[in-house]
């Protein structure tokens, strides 16, 4: 049931443009044109789309941005946990070093899952980047945050690659160093986006 309101709203136009030709099919008299206008007058809504890409673009930049920052918090989530799997501690005790290996197993169970939940961001951009080329009055950071993603993304998958962590490892500080970074430019990505009335 929720997801029949947005459903039936993608086909508003589609709609609209079926009782265009309704009307035009029931004309039998003069009066009848008036029908017709109506109805071409209610379709012209939908056929300002051009007006409405970059918005669209806009909103789905951030909504790409926001998902990016979950899949940072979640990563940062389990490099904090990793630093805490110390096996050295677990020497000559097997139960502990038992749950020490589910931990890490746990770890980079969610680890692999995060890969996979980054990997549908690229065929998003994939989409949205000839819309983008097609559309030359997109505002300048829309432009610049379709430049920025692909080595935000690829950044974020560096630290996924790299990312098993125990105490005593070296690299956890680089791994968080890297996301700072990403997090830092999506933020500004994502400021710079707020600044375009839609």
């Amino acid at each position: 049931m929720l997801q029949l309101t947005p459903a039936l709203a993608g086909l508003e136009c589609v709609l609209k443009m079926l009782a265009v030709f309704g009307a035009l099919a029931n004309v039998k008299q003069p009066g009848d044109i008036l029908n017709v206008a109506q109805k071409a007058a209610e379709l012209a809504g939908c056929l300002n789309f051009a007006i409405k890409i970059p918005c669209m673009m806009v909103d789905i930049l951030k909504l790409i941005i926001k998902y990016l920052k979950c899949i940072i918090d979640a990563i940062e989530s389990i490099l904090r946990f990793q630093v805490g799997i110390n096996f050295g501690a677990a020497q000559g005790n097997p139960v502990l070093l038992a749950s020490l290996n589910c931990a890490q197993n746990n770890a980079n169970a969610s680890t692999a899952q995060l890969k996979e939940a980054l990997a549908v961001v690229q065929p998003l951009l994939a989409v949205i980047k000839p819309i983008g080329a097609l559309a030359p009055s997109l505002p300048g950071p829309v432009g610049d945050a379709l430049k920025i993603m692909p080595d935000a993304l690829a950044a974020i998958g560096q630290v996924l690659d790299g990312g098993s962590v125990s105490a005593g490892v070296p690299g956890g500080e680089d791994l968080a160093a890297k996301l700072d970074e990403v997090k830092g430019v999506l933020k500004q990505i994502d400021e710079a986006l707020d600044l375009i009335p839609c």
